[in-house]
């Protein structure tokens, strides 16, 4: 990973003595999460690479093998299952189309869409990069306990459904 960041400890501590009506409203956990995320985020990118791939891209394979045979989506529910633009998204089909990771066969209920297909190649290709991810996560909850890890998610799932409505 990249240099080492200035603890969370020391930036609270910095802005006690310097800015302490901030520090006051200013919550450790949310500061610690986006911490965790840059450090997820980084280490995934250097996880995937070797497979060629980005996170996003690497998104779009595995919600499209998380599909039943043959393991399919419309753009339109890629895009709303990801979070991503549907410009985002063309971006990102058109270098997985390129690398024959997936085909655009025709939709036959509407003649004006497309279906995003995973190819046998992104089959394997996606399986490989998951369990380079599986380690990725691991290494980055080695230091929980298993209650610990139940007890983040818990708190991470409820969250998001306050976020989400």
């Amino acid at each position: 990973m990249s240099a080492k960041r200035v603890s969370l400890t020391a930036l609270m501590a910095a802005l006690w003595r310097n800015w302490p009506e901030m520090a006051a409203r200013v919550s450790p956990a949310v500061l610690g999460i986006y911490r965790v995320q840059e450090y997820l985020f980084e280490d995934l990118r250097e996880c995937i690479a070797p497979f060629g791939l980005q996170p996003a891209e690497l998104d779009v394979l595995a919600a499209l093998r998380s599909q039943p045979s043959p393991h399919q989506l419309t753009p339109t529910s890629l895009y709303r299952s990801l979070l991503l633009s549907s410009g985002g998204l063309s971006k990102i089909l058109q270098r997985l189309e390129s690398a024959d990771l997936v085909v655009r066969p025709p939709n036959p209920e509407d003649r004006r869409s497309r279906f995003v297909r995973l190819t046998a190649l992104g089959r394997t290709l996606v399986e490989q990069a998951s369990e380079a991810v599986v380690d990725h996560e691991e290494r980055f909850l080695r230091e929980l306990s298993a209650a610990e890890r139940e007890t983040l998610t818990r708190l991470l799932e409820r969250l998001v459904l306050a976020l989400e409505g």
